[in-house]
């Protein structure tokens, strides 16, 4: 079983594209977090993963105490670089980069903002670590970000790149992957926190 932990709120993040900016967790994030470890906390973990930015490695500090057990911190799972975009407000985005703004909607797979990455370019980043996550086939949590959790369905499931937007996960839920005759099935997304510790 993998679980999917998107990290929480981040501070003074709302209306802005945030991708290797490194915001910490917000007020309202650390209770997220705080709440997400103690409704995990009955669950049997192996291994504990995390991306190196702020906000994920916030978010799994309460699961570190939960489960007595040090993250590994993996780069390979940080957020989508968004280049001369990344902090800026989309509206501020739309106003400066007009007919960037525009290539990227009609092709969400490949486009890469100025400097920035692909989430093709993502999806490469985060394949090789996703598969040696897997091939150990115990009770993980990787705590990481939307965009990370959006390519990892491109990759687990089969989805489109370009349908990735269909996944919205939310701050601190779960989206939960198990095998089943060697192939990872989606058995739970966007799961609160608080109803964690219902998930079979």
């Amino acid at each position: 079983m993998i679980i999917l932990i998107r990290h929480g709120e981040a501070d003074k993040a709302k209306g802005r594209a945030i991708g290797q900016e490194d915001l910490p967790l917000s007020a309202a994030g650390k209770k997220q977090a705080g709440t997400l470890a103690q409704s995990l906390s009955s669950l049997s973990i192996d291994y504990l993963y995390t991306s190196p930015l702020k906000r994920t490695r916030a978010t799994a500090t309460p699961l570190e105490k939960a489960y007595n057990k040090k993250a590994i911190i993996c780069p390979e799972l940080t957020e989508i670089n968004l280049g001369l975009w990344d902090g800026l407000s989309f509206e501020q985005i739309k106003k400066d980069f007009p007919s960037e703004y525009e290539k990227r909607g009609q092709n969400i797979a490949t486009y890469r903002p100025p400097e920035g990455e692909s989430f093709a370019d993502l999806a490469e980043r985060v394949r090789g670590k996703f598969q040696e996550i897997t091939d150990k086939d115990a009770p993980t949590i990787i705590v990481t970000h939307a965009g990370v959790i959006r390519v990892i369905m491109h990759m687990a499931l089969g989805i489109p790149l370009n349908n990735i937007f269909q996944f919205s996960p939310s701050h601190c839920h779960a989206t939960i992957l198990k095998k089943s005759h060697g192939k990872l099935c989606l058995t739970g997304f966007n799961i609160p926190p608080d109803a964690h510790k219902k998930t079979p």
